[in-house]
């Protein structure tokens, strides 16, 4: 009887083991692959593509919208003009104002001639710098930006 109950202990180990192993190894164990800085991996591909695979990644991490439109500013670029606002609910006339999606500043240190970059702000401006900022989810763009100098207040 004492090498059943071993037995039996064996195997609900083993049973415990292997769902542990199975739970620590799902798709979403541990840190999120969309939460915090690591959410910005999504973007990495896209980035690359808009600098033609030309220059270095320098830095990436997440970015709000008004850090986004300030350093647009400093860098002497527009801001793209937020969407139209949306109807709220039926009967409601309250408008519904989108929320900034996630998104990510991505940073490419190279040689960037004008007109190398579609829809690069200022169009006609050249650098060594192009700072690009992303949406996450479902990756986009938001806006790029070329410049000749290091942006100053982005860390690297």
């Amino acid at each position: 009887m004492n090498a059943l109950r071993w037995r039996l202990a064996a195997v609900a180990g083993l049973v415990i083991t292997f769902t542990l192993m199975a739970a620590c190894t799902g798709p979403r164990s541990g840190a999120s692959a969309m939460g915090g800085v690591s959410g910005c991996a999504a973007v990495l591909p896209l980035a690359r593509s808009i600098v033609h695979g030309q220059g270095t990644l320098i830095a990436i991490h997440r970015i709000s919208q008004k850090d986004a439109d300030a350093l647009s500013l400093k860098l002497g670029a527009k801001p793209p003009a937020p969407p139209p606002w949306k109807s709220g609910p039926p009967g409601s006339r309250t408008p519904v104002r989108p929320r900034w999606p996630k998104s990510c500043l991505v940073i490419y240190h190279g040689d960037y001639p004008a007109g190398m970059i579609a829809g690069a702000s200022p169009p006609a401006l050249s650098g060594h710098y192009a700072l690009m900022v992303l949406r996450v989810r479902h990756p986009s763009i938001d806006r790029v930006l070329v410049t000749d100098q290091h942006p100053p207040g982005v860390r690297s």
